[in-house]
């Protein structure tokens, strides 16, 4: 996971060395609210009590909206996303005579935007809140086994370029890192309390987003 965020933070310098030697004036396209999709894969790992560990690649889409701010030297926004994963992680023996199962089912993040404009085009940093939703399944030797649907918060950070392609439309290349916090989910019905499952994950995706000023 931290190969892919070393791959694009380096993109990401080659790009903006490139276009500072350039010496574009910024754009007004900076400024305003905009509207956009994305994809890209998702590596994730997820840990179990007890040293039960899992990954999983998978592709990820969605959604975004937000709002810059041109100051001239830099432009500051907002931005919220909404993605679907297809995430799943096999049953596998866990403690207590458990096997556990999860699927990822969707993502959210609401995070700041601080960008350096060259130009035509903006490399920027973003950090912020992000949300997961999973559905867990666990097992005992018994057979009995029960599903539970798990909302988790957390952080997210991450780099990225965009650069204006066309009137109104520009295209970006972003990698960020989502850590979320450790969750505890009532096992009662299966013979333990609780167990904890915590995620977390890489995503590298590109997008296009229409800009409405």
């Amino acid at each position: 996971m931290r190969a892919a965020l070393a791959t694009t933070l380096l993109i990401a310098a080659l790009f903006t060395s490139k276009l500072a030697h350039a010496q574009f004036a910024p754009s007004p396209i900076w400024t305003g609210a905009y509207a956009g999709v994305h994809g890209g894969m998702n590596w994730s790992e997820v840990d179990w009590t007890g040293g039960a560990s899992f990954a999983s690649e998978n592709a990820t889409y969605g959604g975004h909206l937000g709002i810059n701010v041109g100051l001239g030297f830099a432009v500051i926004g907002v931005e919220g996303d909404l993605s679907l994963d297809n995430a799943q992680y096999s049953l596998a023996a866990g403690v207590g005579g458990l096997t556990y199962g999860a699927d990822a089912k969707a993502t959210g993040t609401l995070r700041g935007r601080l960008g350096l404009p060259l130009g035509p085009a903006l490399i920027y940093a973003t950090a912020g809140y992000a949300w997961a939703d999973f559905d867990v399944t666990y097992r005992n030797g018994a057979g009995t086994s029960i599903e539970r649907s798990s909302g988790f918060q957390g952080i997210v950070y991450g780099v990225g370029v965009e650069a204006l392609v066309l009137p109104k439309f520009t295209v970006r290349l972003e990698a960020l890192q989502f850590d979320y916090s450790t969750s505890k989910i009532d096992l009662g019905s299966l013979g333990r309390s609780t167990d904890s499952f915590d995620p977390s994950s890489a995503v590298v995706r590109v997008g296009v987003s229409y800009h409405l000023n």
